[in-house]
C-alpha cells in the first residue's frame, strides 16, 4: 500500500480533529507550553543583537550598511519559524506517540494514521506562527525604542509566510520522531541536524559559500531563503527572488518529508 501524502487529507475533519485536540491540550497548559519557548528568541535578541552587536557594529548587506542587530532580527524570526515546528514535531509528537499513547487512542476512532500525521504537521506549524508572532511584537517594540531599524509594516506578513514554510520543517522533524528508538536518542537530530541548520542558514551571520556544491546546498535550503526573504522585507526594498525560491524549496521538501514521514510513522506505529 502506498503511504504518499495526500493533500486532500488536509481539510478532512479527522485532520482538523487531531489539530483541535492538540490545541485544546495546549490551551490548558499554555503558560508552561508557550512562555518559555517564546521567550528564548528574546534572550537571543538581547545576547546576540545587543551584546555581540556592540562588538560587530555595522555590516554590509546588498551594498547597504546596516547595524548588526537590524541584520540579525529577520534571521531571528526565520530561526523561530524553523525551530518551533521542528522541535514540536520532534519532542511533543514523540511524547504523544510513545508515552501518552495519544495516537493509539485516536486510532481507535475513525481517525487514520495519515490524518494524525497531517494534524501533527499542521499543529507544529501553527506553533511556529505563535512564537514568531511574539518575536515580531518584540521587534516592533525594539524598533519603536530605536534599538533597531526595520520596516515594521511587513511584520504582520512574517508569521503567515512562516506558517506555510513550517509544514516543511514539521514534516522534517516528524521523520526523526518515527526513527529514533528512544527519547534519549533525540540528541542526534537536535545537535547534529536542527541546531547546525539553524546556524548555517544566514540567520545570525552571513554565509557566502564559494564551493559550488555548498552553494547549491544553500540554494536548496528553505531556511536560508526564509531568512533572506524576511531580511528583504524588513531592511530591504520588499519581496525579492527569495520568495519564489522559498515557495519552491518548501513545496519540494514538504513532498519529500511528508512522504517519508507517512511511511516511517506507519512502519513505527503499525509495523507495516
Amino acid at each position: 500500500m502506498s503511504w504518499s501524502p495526500r493533500l486532500r487529507d488536509l481539510p478532512d475533519w479527522r485532520t482538523r480533529a487531531v489539530f483541535e485536540r492538540n490545541a485544546q491540550v495546549y490551551l490548558r497548559n499554555w503558560r508552561t507550553a508557550f512562555l518559555p519557548p517564546a521567550l528564548e528568541p528574546i534572550v537571543s535578541l538581547l545576547a546576540f543583537g545587543i551584546g555581540l552587536g556592540a562588538y560587530v557594529g555595522a555590516m554590509k548587506w546588498h551594498g547597504q550598511s546596516v547595524d548588526y542587530i537590524s541584520y540579525m532580527a529577520p534571521g531571528l524570526v526565520a530561526q523561530t519559524v524553523f525551530a518551533t515546528p521542528f522541535f514540536e514535531s520532534l519532542y511533543s509528537s514523540y511524547v504523544r506517540m510513545f508515552y501518552q499513547k495519544t495516537w493509539d487512542g485516536l486510532l481507535a476512532t475513525q481517525v487514520e494514521l495519515r490524518h494524525i500525521v497531517w494534524g501533527e504537521i499542521t499543529w507544529a506549524s501553527a506553533r511556529g506562527v505563535m512564537n514568531a508572532s511574539v518575536v515580531c511584537v518584540v521587534l516592533a517594540a525594539a524598533n519603536a525604542l530605536g534599538v533597531l531599524h526595520i520596516h515594521t509594516a511587513w511584520l504582520l506578513a512574517l508569521p503567515l509566510i512562516g506558517f506555510l514554510a513550517g509544514w516543511c520543517f514539521a514534516a522534517f522533524g516528524l521523520c526523526f520522531t518515527a526513527l529514533v528508538p528512544s527519547i534519549d536518542h533525540m540528541n542526534f537530530p537536535v545537535f547534529l541536524v536542527g541546531i547546525p541548520l539553524g546556524l548555517i542558514s544566514n540567520t545570525y551571520f552571513p554565509i557566502d559559500p564559494h564551493n559550488a556544491i555548498l552553494a547549491a546546498a544553500m540554494q536548496a535550503n528553505p531556511i536560508y531563503h526564509l531568512a533572506e526573504l524576511y531580511r528583504a522585507l524588513l531592511i530591504g526594498n520588499g519581496p525579492d527572488v527569495h520568495l519564489a525560491w522559498l515557495a519552491g524549496t518548501s513545496a519540494i521538501w514538504l513532498l519529500v518529508f511528508a512522504t517519508a514521514a507517512q511511511t516511517l510513522v506507519h512502519r513505527r506505529v503499525l509495523g507495516e
